[in-house]
């Protein structure tokens, strides 16, 4: 049995095959949820993300056309150069009350506190409103 020398990306299905269609992608997200979770004090939520570049992938493909599987890697790619730029210089100036924004040609995130991750576990059971 030979030694494996070589490794290679495997990419994933679904939302977060689209968007993280890369090895640099990938390195790039881990280099921003640990400065989100060092500026914010919780997780970025992955999924949360995965929305917000594929929303702007949708955007750009109806505009110019074109593949959203590359199209979404490209706009991952800008968003999380934008978020690293802004946390990271955030997280040097040691202050936590700053609303971090991000904008992209005409595409804005107000707040990346937005994109925490939710809550686990299971939701609280509502009422039945209409029980006897």
């Amino acid at each position: 049995m030979a030694i494996q020398t070589i490794t290679f990306h495997k990419r994933s299905t679904g939302k977060t095959g689209q968007v993280l269609a890369s090895p640099q992608v990938e390195a790039k997200l881990a280099k921003v949820e640990a400065l989100y979770a060092e500026y914010h004090g919780v997780k970025l939520g992955r999924y949360k993300f995965y929305d917000l570049a594929l929303q702007a992938a949708r955007y750009a493909k109806q505009d110019c056309g074109g593949y959203l599987q590359y199209t979404t890697v490209a706009v991952a790619g800008i968003f999380l150069d934008h978020m690293h730029k802004e946390l990271g210089a955030a997280v040097r100036r040691k202050s936590r009350e700053d609303v971090i924004s991000i904008e992209i040609g005409s595409f804005t995130v107000s707040n990346l506190r937005d994109l925490a991750r939710n809550k686990q576990g299971r939701k609280p059971k509502q009422q039945d409103l209409f029980a006897a």
